[in-house]
């Protein structure tokens, strides 16, 4: 569900508006996810500051604390791991002729080995996924590890599942593309382009909260354009969400 949003200026990027979209919503005790844009020192300690943690993806951006970071994990695992100090969980999906197993290890880190510029606030902990794909119509492995820094404590599972459901993100962007066709629209005049992205979101929460009807968001955006009373139970029900 979408619980806010902040335009992005055209000279400017998502830097700037992660900051201000944070300020808007009550964070505290809530686990914020990131992809590698938001892995920023600042936006890591206003998380912090709003008493809430973070998952934050690492890549090219930061190459500098990603090498220390690694370097830390083989450093403590030659010295031996135990249940103090490393966590470990994997899973494994099947669908769609591929089977993937994912291997979610998460290691606490100590900030006083790491340069002063990659103390970051509040950072525990490296997460290090490892997923291997394999295709049943080919025969062939792919794999892939992805590293995340973390302001938790050691609990593995928890964390697959912060990561796994930040992914909910881009299948609702699918959900805008596909089925709302945001894309093709040709509303660009002042804050039109604002005012239905909003909209849309608002209709999404409508027909995802709907229990009336079993059918998918494409079935129940139809079945409102056509039945007054259905259409009735949705504005009902989002005025008792509110």
């Amino acid at each position: 569900m979408v619980l806010g949003q902040s335009a992005v200026d055209a000279k400017t990027n998502e830097i700037t508006a992660i900051p201000e979209l944070l300020s808007l919503l009550d964070i505290e005790s809530s686990i914020i996810t990131l992809d590698a844009m938001g892995c920023q020192k600042k936006i890591a300690e206003q998380i912090i500051k709003q008493k809430a943690d973070y998952i934050l993806a690492l890549k090219g951006n930061h190459s500098g604390m990603q090498a220390e970071l690694e370097a830390w994990w083989h450093k403590t695992q030659r010295e031996g791991l135990s249940e103090q100090n490393y966590a470990e969980h994997t899973e494994i999906d099947s669908g769609h002729r591929r089977i993937e197993t994912r291997t979610y290890q998460q290691m606490l880190v100590d900030k006083r080995w790491l340069g002063k510029d990659y103390r970051w606030s509040g950072l525990k902990s490296i997460i290090k996924i490892s997923s291997t794909v394999h295709h049943k119509s080919t025969g062939q492995d792919t794999s892939e590890t992805r590293w995340y820094i973390a302001s938790l404590d050691l609990n593995a599972e928890q964390s697959l599942h912060a990561v796994r459901s930040h992914w909910q993100v881009e299948s609702m962007h699918w959900v805008f593309d596909m089925t709302f066709r945001e894309d093709e629209s040709r509303i660009r005049k002042g804050c039109g382009a604002l005012a239905f992205s909003v909209m849309r979101k608002i209709a999404m929460a409508l027909f995802k909260q709907d229990s009336t009807k079993s059918a998918s968001i494409a079935a129940k955006k139809k079945m409102a354009g056509l039945d007054d009373n259905y259409r009735s139970t949705l504005l009902e029900s989002g005025i008792k969400m509110r």
